[in-house]
Formats: structure tokens, C-alpha cells, sequence
């Protein structure tokens, strides 16, 4: 049990270190698409005659206007943020672990399978009810603000701490549900509830379970709840979210997203 322990603590080390890669992934996203914007300036000046004076019409420019402009919104919101970043990086050290207990979860990421974005979302807002004091929080709130309080100067916990009264009942009903299964601190029940956010309840159910029919009663009362709020996380702002969810993806599976131009345009 101790050796168990000690694999569940390096283990989470590890995923806590590939979280912390997600500020460099998206810094890396901003200087790189930058470069290519200088790069393409120094390579066009020996061909200006080419240039079409209609700028728009000029692919290669427009292509990397285009790229510039996107990671500079994402790094204004996301990397400028001291907040969101820290947030960001703390969900995704989180759902590395949840890959961890659900391999599934980690084919979905790499094929962007429809299913991880029925997925996602449960995951924020089952990764936030687990721990609301956490930065994790920041993302929730920035995605939700009409649902929490302002945040309080030098008091990261203020905005929590004034959430709404629906939101609130929805961390009560987990808490109740986590004590049924054996607790918040049980890692078998966090364990279950992450397979079930991630596969669903009627596929998850299929395998089998050992907890009584009360706690498993609560379980699919607490996930009806959480499938509303998860679509007002979609729904609220949708190009928030699809946003977020780019860049959480982007940071799980750390691919780049800059392709260099195997041959220049003008």
C-alpha cells in the first residue's frame, strides 16, 4: 500500500510538471507566430515585385496574419493572465491524471474524437467541484461570470466564496455524493466519478460496480445536474469555450500548431 502510495504521488509530480508545459506550449504558440511574421517579411522583400497591392489577395501574408492574430488572442487572455494561466495549468495537470485512470480519455484527445467534447466539459466542472478554492476556479469563472461574485482584491477565493445559489447546491450535492461513495478524500470514489464523466453513465455502468444502489442513485442524480451545467459552460459564451477547449486540447496532447510553409507565398 505504501509503494501504491508512493506511485499515486510521483505520479502526480509528473502530471503536476506536464500541466506547468501548458504555459510554455501556449508562450511558445505567440513566439513562434510571431517569428514566422518576421520571417516572411525578410523573405518577400527580395520579391516585391510579386506582392499584389489588394493585400488580401496575398496567401502567404494573409495566412500568417491570420495565425498571429489567433495565438495573440489566446496568449492575451490566456498567458497574460497570471489567473487563467495558473488555471490552465493546474486543469491540465488534472485531467492528465484523469487519462491516467481512463485510458479512453487519452485516444479522444489525440483523435479529437467527438466524444472528448461531451466529455470536456463534465471534466472542468467535476475537477471544480472537487477542489473550488483551487486556481482551477479562475477558468470556471472567467467561462461563468454571471454565476460568481467579483473576485475580491488579494483574495483568490472571493469569487467562490459569492458563487449563486444553483451553484452552490451543485457542490452540495457532490459533496454528499462523494460522502456516500467513501468520501472526497476516497480516491476510488474521485476514481469512479472520472470514468463516469468521461464514458458516460450508461457505458461506465456496463462494467460493472461495487458501490451500493443509494450511492449509485446519487451518482446519476449529481451527473444530470452536472450535464446542464456543462452545456452552460458550452452555451453561455460559445466562442469562450471553444476557445478554452482548443487550447486545453492543444496543451494535452503538445502538439504544435505551427507548420512551416514547405514552399513560400507571397
Amino acid at each position: 500500500q505504501q509503494q501504491q502510495q508512493q506511485q499515486q504521488q510521483q505520479q502526480h509530480q509528473q502530471d503536476g510538471r506536464r500541466g506547468r508545459e501548458a504555459a510554455r506550449i501556449l508562450a511558445e504558440d505567440v513566439i513562434e507566430s510571431y517569428k514566422a511574421m518576421r520571417m516572411y517579411f525578410r523573405k518577400v522583400r527580395t520579391c516585391i515585385e510579386h506582392v499584389d497591392p489588394h493585400l488580401c489577395n496575398n496567401s502567404g501574408l494573409v495566412s500568417r496574419l491570420v495565425d498571429w492574430e489567433e495565438s495573440w488572442e489566446v496568449g492575451a487572455r490566456y498567458v497574460r493572465s497570471a489567473p487563467l494561466l495558473d488555471a490552465v495549468c493546474d486543469l491540465v495537470a488534472e485531467i492528465r491524471a484523469a487519462q491516467q485512470v481512463v485510458p479512453e480519455l487519452t485516444t479522444m484527445c489525440e483523435d479529437c474524437d467527438v466524444e472528448l467534447f461531451l466529455a470536456l466539459p463534465r471534466l472542468v466542472m467535476l475537477c471544480f467541484l472537487a477542489d473550488p478554492l483551487n486556481k482551477r476556479t479562475e477558468l470556471v469563472r472567467s467561462l461563468l461570470p454571471h454565476r460568481f461574485g467579483p473576485s475580491g482584491e488579494g483574495n483568490s477565493n472571493a469569487a467562490f466564496m459569492k458563487v449563486d445559489l444553483e451553484l452552490k447546491a451543485l457542490y452540495d450535492n457532490y459533496k454528499e455524493t462523494m460522502r456516500l461513495l467513501g468520501g472526497t478524500r476516497d480516491r476510488a470514489a474521485w476514481e469512479f466519478v472520472v470514468r463516469q464523466a468521461v464514458l458516460g453513465a450508461e457505458e461506465h455502468q456496463s462494467r460493472g460496480c461495487d458501490y451500493p444502489s443509494g450511492a449509485t442513485r446519487a451518482v446519476a442524480d449529481l451527473f444530470r445536474s452536472l450535464e446542464r451545467w456543462s452545456l452552460e459552460l458550452q452555451r453561455h459564451c460559445p466562442e469562450d469555450w471553444n476557445q478554452c477547449s482548443a487550447v486545453l486540447v492543444h496543451c494535452l496532447t503538445g502538439e504544435t500548431q505551427k507548420k512551416a510553409p514547405t514552399k513560400f507565398q507571397v
